[in-house]
Protein backbone atom coordinates (compact mmCIF):
# COMPACT_ATOMS: atom_id res chain seq x y z
CA UNK A 1 0.00 0.00 0.00
CA UNK A 2 3.19 2.49 0.73
CA UNK A 3 4.48 1.77 -2.27
CA UNK A 4 0.95 2.69 -3.93
CA UNK A 5 0.37 5.55 -2.39
CA UNK A 6 4.43 6.83 -3.40
CA UNK A 7 3.87 5.82 -7.31
CA UNK A 8 0.22 7.92 -6.58
CA UNK A 9 2.41 10.74 -5.48
CA UNK A 10 5.08 10.66 -7.38
CA UNK A 11 2.67 10.92 -10.38
CA UNK A 12 0.71 13.75 -8.92
CA UNK A 13 4.27 15.38 -8.84
CA UNK A 14 4.75 14.75 -12.61
CA UNK A 15 1.52 15.76 -13.79
CA UNK A 16 1.46 19.20 -11.68
CA UNK A 17 5.01 19.30 -13.20
CA UNK A 18 3.63 18.58 -17.04
CA UNK A 19 0.74 21.63 -16.00
CA UNK A 20 3.29 24.29 -15.31
CA UNK A 21 6.26 22.99 -17.93
CA UNK A 22 2.92 23.18 -20.67
CA UNK A 23 1.53 26.32 -19.62
CA UNK A 24 4.58 28.63 -18.63
CA UNK A 25 7.75 26.75 -20.05
CA UNK A 26 10.38 24.59 -17.95
CA UNK A 27 13.07 26.62 -17.95
CA UNK A 28 10.95 29.63 -16.17
CA UNK A 29 9.13 27.19 -13.82
CA UNK A 30 10.20 26.27 -9.80
CA UNK A 31 10.49 23.55 -7.83
CA UNK A 32 8.78 26.00 -5.34
CA UNK A 33 5.91 26.65 -7.94
CA UNK A 34 4.91 22.95 -7.89
CA UNK A 35 5.13 22.45 -4.83
CA UNK A 36 2.83 25.41 -4.33
CA UNK A 37 0.35 23.59 -6.75
CA UNK A 38 0.88 20.92 -4.77
CA UNK A 39 0.68 22.16 -0.93
CA UNK A 40 3.70 20.33 -0.03
CA UNK A 41 7.05 21.13 0.81
CA UNK A 42 9.82 21.31 -1.79
CA UNK A 43 11.08 18.76 0.27
CA UNK A 44 8.44 16.27 -0.69
CA UNK A 45 9.62 17.43 -4.19
CA UNK A 46 13.26 16.20 -3.86
CA UNK A 47 11.95 13.30 -1.87
CA UNK A 48 11.08 11.48 -5.44
CA UNK A 49 13.34 13.88 -7.44
CA UNK A 50 16.84 15.46 -7.08
CA UNK A 51 16.34 18.00 -9.10
CA UNK A 52 14.07 19.94 -11.86
CA UNK A 53 16.13 18.26 -14.76
CA UNK A 54 15.27 15.12 -13.22
CA UNK A 55 11.90 16.08 -13.23
CA UNK A 56 12.17 17.35 -16.30
CA UNK A 57 13.03 13.83 -17.99
CA UNK A 58 10.42 12.07 -16.16
CA UNK A 59 8.09 14.13 -17.62
CA UNK A 60 9.32 14.69 -21.09
CA UNK A 61 9.29 10.31 -20.65
CA UNK A 62 5.50 10.46 -19.46
CA UNK A 63 4.66 12.43 -22.80
CA UNK A 64 6.81 9.85 -24.66
CA UNK A 65 4.77 6.71 -23.68
CA UNK A 66 1.68 8.99 -24.26
CA UNK A 67 2.87 9.40 -27.51
CA UNK A 68 4.00 6.25 -28.44
CA UNK A 69 0.62 4.64 -26.97
CA UNK A 70 -0.86 7.17 -29.55
CA UNK A 71 1.09 6.42 -32.69
CA UNK A 72 0.15 2.40 -32.04
CA UNK A 73 -3.18 3.01 -31.96
CA UNK A 74 -2.91 5.00 -36.05
CA UNK A 75 -0.45 1.51 -36.53
CA UNK A 76 -2.59 -1.48 -35.33
CA UNK A 77 -5.86 -1.40 -37.78
CA UNK A 78 -4.52 0.00 -40.98
CA UNK A 79 -7.02 -0.06 -43.91
CA UNK A 80 -4.65 2.16 -45.93
CA UNK A 81 -0.84 2.34 -45.28
CA UNK A 82 -0.34 5.48 -47.01
CA UNK A 83 -3.44 7.28 -44.72
CA UNK A 84 -1.52 5.26 -41.65
CA UNK A 85 1.60 7.22 -42.37
CA UNK A 86 0.02 10.18 -42.90
CA UNK A 87 -1.74 9.87 -39.76
CA UNK A 88 1.83 9.53 -37.87
CA UNK A 89 2.79 13.10 -39.22
CA UNK A 90 -0.55 14.51 -37.89
CA UNK A 91 0.22 12.36 -34.32
CA UNK A 92 3.15 14.36 -33.58
CA UNK A 93 2.33 17.73 -35.09
CA UNK A 94 -0.66 17.10 -32.27
CA UNK A 95 1.51 16.38 -29.48
CA UNK A 96 4.88 19.12 -30.48
CA UNK A 97 1.76 21.76 -30.65
CA UNK A 98 0.54 21.09 -27.33
CA UNK A 99 3.97 19.94 -25.87
CA UNK A 100 6.21 22.68 -27.64
CA UNK A 101 6.88 24.62 -24.38
CA UNK A 102 8.70 21.11 -22.98
CA UNK A 103 12.28 22.32 -24.24
CA UNK A 104 12.66 19.04 -25.73
CA UNK A 105 15.35 19.95 -27.75
CA UNK A 106 17.16 21.91 -25.24
CA UNK A 107 17.22 18.91 -23.11
CA UNK A 108 18.49 16.65 -25.75
CA UNK A 109 21.65 19.04 -25.78
CA UNK A 110 21.77 19.57 -21.88
CA UNK A 111 20.19 16.53 -20.84
CA UNK A 112 22.42 13.22 -19.38
CA UNK A 113 23.43 10.02 -21.41
CA UNK A 114 20.66 8.20 -20.14
CA UNK A 115 18.19 10.56 -22.13
CA UNK A 116 20.61 10.57 -25.43
CA UNK A 117 19.76 6.50 -25.18
CA UNK A 118 15.97 7.21 -24.66
CA UNK A 119 15.56 9.48 -27.83
CA UNK A 120 17.77 6.61 -29.95
CA UNK A 121 15.55 4.39 -28.48
CA UNK A 122 12.00 6.56 -29.25
CA UNK A 123 13.43 7.20 -32.92
CA UNK A 124 13.84 3.35 -33.02
CA UNK A 125 10.14 2.35 -32.26
CA UNK A 126 9.13 5.12 -34.73
CA UNK A 127 11.16 3.38 -37.40
CA UNK A 128 9.39 -0.04 -36.21
CA UNK A 129 6.31 1.64 -36.35
CA UNK A 130 6.83 3.18 -40.26
CA UNK A 131 8.34 -0.30 -40.85
CA UNK A 132 5.37 -2.15 -39.78
CA UNK A 133 2.89 0.17 -41.61
CA UNK A 134 5.02 -0.17 -45.16
CA UNK A 135 5.18 -4.29 -44.68
CA UNK A 136 1.32 -3.79 -44.06
CA UNK A 137 1.36 -1.76 -47.42
CA UNK A 138 2.94 -4.40 -49.44
CA UNK A 139 0.86 -7.62 -48.26
CA UNK A 140 -2.30 -5.51 -49.31
CA UNK A 141 -0.71 -4.70 -52.57
CA UNK A 142 -0.96 -0.92 -51.97
CA UNK A 143 2.87 -0.64 -52.21
CA UNK A 144 5.65 -1.88 -54.06
CA UNK A 145 9.04 -2.22 -51.97
CA UNK A 146 11.55 -4.83 -51.74
CA UNK A 147 13.14 -3.85 -48.51
CA UNK A 148 10.42 -2.44 -45.76
CA UNK A 149 12.98 -2.04 -43.08
CA UNK A 150 15.52 -0.29 -45.19
CA UNK A 151 12.57 2.04 -46.53
CA UNK A 152 10.88 2.39 -43.06
CA UNK A 153 14.56 3.40 -41.95
CA UNK A 154 15.39 6.37 -44.65
CA UNK A 155 11.99 7.55 -44.37
CA UNK A 156 12.01 8.73 -40.79
CA UNK A 157 15.72 9.67 -40.93
CA UNK A 158 14.62 11.93 -43.80
CA UNK A 159 11.55 13.63 -41.83
CA UNK A 160 13.47 14.15 -38.98
CA UNK A 161 16.17 15.47 -40.95
CA UNK A 162 13.45 18.29 -42.01
CA UNK A 163 13.77 19.60 -38.37
CA UNK A 164 16.92 20.91 -38.51
CA UNK A 165 17.09 21.54 -42.58
CA UNK A 166 13.79 24.01 -42.61
CA UNK A 167 14.61 26.69 -39.85
CA UNK A 168 17.39 29.16 -41.28
CA UNK A 169 18.04 30.62 -38.04
CA UNK A 170 17.74 27.95 -35.55
CA UNK A 171 20.72 26.24 -33.79
CA UNK A 172 19.95 22.16 -33.24
CA UNK A 173 18.56 22.60 -29.42
CA UNK A 174 16.57 25.45 -29.60
CA UNK A 175 12.41 25.39 -29.69
CA UNK A 176 10.49 26.30 -32.93
CA UNK A 177 8.50 29.00 -32.93
CA UNK A 178 4.86 28.27 -34.33
CA UNK A 179 5.47 29.30 -37.62
CA UNK A 180 8.47 27.22 -38.37
CA UNK A 181 7.01 24.55 -37.15
CA UNK A 182 4.52 24.52 -39.41
CA UNK A 183 6.53 24.79 -42.72
CA UNK A 184 8.70 21.78 -41.33
CA UNK A 185 4.92 20.11 -41.17
CA UNK A 186 4.19 21.08 -44.33
CA UNK A 187 7.28 19.89 -46.13
CA UNK A 188 7.34 16.85 -44.27
CA UNK A 189 3.93 15.72 -45.78
CA UNK A 190 5.30 17.05 -49.07
CA UNK A 191 7.88 14.81 -48.35
CA UNK A 192 5.98 11.71 -47.67
CA UNK A 193 3.61 11.66 -50.52
CA UNK A 194 6.59 11.67 -52.76
CA UNK A 195 7.91 8.72 -50.44
CA UNK A 196 4.32 7.77 -51.18
CA UNK A 197 4.31 7.69 -55.11
CA UNK A 198 7.70 5.95 -55.21
CA UNK A 199 6.09 3.34 -53.70
CA UNK A 200 3.09 2.92 -55.21
CA UNK A 201 4.89 3.12 -58.39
Amino acid sequence: MHTENKDEMRDKILEAALKRFTHYGAAKTTMNEIADDLHCSKASLYYYFPDKKAMHLAVLEKIAEAYFAEMQKVTSHITSAAQALHDIIEVKKGFISKFCRLEIFKIQKDGPSVFLEGVKRAKQIEIGLTTNVIKAGIASGEFKVDNAELTGDLLVQSLMGLRFSVPDHLSNDEELDEATFERVIEKQKLLLDIFIKGMQA
